[in-house]
């Protein structure tokens, strides 16, 4: 895949028609499978064929964070058949939102860090330490992971923390990239400098 062969690099009218043609179908969508949205366009008496420009988003109102926590399972928009994979938020502000995702959802996910990985100039040649984890629901990790298992490089999946594995693994692999919480190199070089 070619990083540079995709809309964004199109003419912004281009763009603009592209990004409402896709927001018509979003509404559609989710006209027909959300019972938060279905609730919130007959709260609001929301006609959702006038929303035809991105400049008619202003007629709906925003969706926030405490929206998720209250209503988090009238998001939902597919049978719980095809959810693969149950992410959640950590929580630290409120009550943690889960996000149940179809393999669509994990594809794009892998799509999104692909084009994040490309950009930045990795290829399948480079060897990517990742340093954050992909167990206890956390997304990041698990998106970083599937970005680089699209774009074809090598992966050392050590997870955070832990600078003494780590540093071991940087010492007897040799990976020419990391991925990692930024505070953590401090804390990386820190025991790197104490040896």
């Amino acid at each position: 895949m070619n990083v540079n062969n995709d809309i964004e690099f199109e003419l912004p009218e281009r763009i603009k028609a592209f990004q409402e043609d896709l927001l018509q179908k979003a509404l559609q969508y989710l006209q027909a499978n959300s019972p938060y949205y279905q609730r919130l366009f007959k709260e609001h008496a929301i006609d959702i064929s006038t929303i035809t420009k991105l400049e008619h988003l202003t007629q709906i109102p925003f969706t926030e964070k405490k929206d998720l926590q209250l209503c988090n399972n009238d998001f939902l928009c597919v049978s719980r058949q095809k959810i693969i994979d149950y992410i959640t938020t950590s929580g630290t502000l409120g009550n943690p939102v889960t996000f149940a995702c179809t393999d669509a959802d994990l594809e794009r996910l892998a799509y999104n860090e692909w084009k994040s990985f490309a950009c930045a100039g990795l290829t399948n040649q480079n060897v990517v330490q990742l340093m954050t984890t992909m167990d206890k629901r956390f997304m990041a990790g698990l998106a970083y992971f599937l970005g680089i298992r699209k774009l074809g490089a090598g992966i050392i999946r050590v997870g955070n923390g832990n600078p003494e594995l780590q540093w071991d693994t940087i010492q007897r692999v040799k990976p020419d990239t990391v991925m990692c919480v930024p505070s953590f190199i401090m804390r990386l070089i820190q025991y790197a400098g104490s040896l």
